[in-house]
């Protein structure tokens, strides 16, 4: 997928939400170190560049929240994850639950304000057992780049955990 620049309205809001973001962690106690700032931006960001991809408005959430999904499309919560790192790995903490959100998407920020949308999973295949690894943070789960699909195959893969349940009749007709 090809480079996205938020326009500067669009940078004013990521600023504005990541600030909001940074001084509720630092009431909250979460923030350790002084430089939290420029993640929460960069957090911020990529949500805008992915809700603006799928033509939603980002929920730019700044009250206390524990994770959990950035974006609603189509019925489906997304989590948008963030990263200045290339290569990038998309990665969970370990108390994730598959379903704590539908589909994951991987952002890399270049440069701020210039994003790109690396790829998408959904979380049955994303959060399992043979996806913990040590990227040298502890134990998460994690992927690299090239592991995952690009958003519109993410997007277009039915939910296995509705798709293919075989006690739900009306689900797997609609499936055939």
């Amino acid at each position: 997928m090809e480079n996205q620049k938020l326009t500067l309205v669009e940078q004013s809001l990521a600023m504005t939400a990541g600030m909001h973001r940074f001084l509720q962690n630092q009431k909250n106690g979460t923030n350790s170190n002084s430089s939290r700032l420029d993640k929460d931006v960069r957090g911020v960001g990529g949500e805008i560049t992915v809700a603006k991809w799928l033509n939603v408005y980002p929920q730019l959430t700044t009250g206390p929240h524990r994770g959990g999904p950035d974006l609603d499309f189509n019925g489906e919560t997304i989590d948008v994850k963030t990263t200045k790192h290339s290569p990038a790995f998309l990665k969970a903490s370990l108390k994730t639950k598959v379903t704590t959100s539908d589909i994951y998407i991987l952002v890399h920020e270049e440069v701020f304000p210039i994003y790109k949308i690396i790829g998408a999973i959904r979380a049955e295949e994303f959060i399992q057992e043979g996806n913990i690894n040590d990227t040298g943070w502890g134990k998460e789960y994690s992927l690299e780049e090239h592991q995952l699909y690009s958003l519109k195959v993410a997007l277009e893969k039915p939910n296995v955990n509705e798709t293919f349940l075989p006690w739900n009749d009306t689900i797997n007709e609609n499936a055939r």
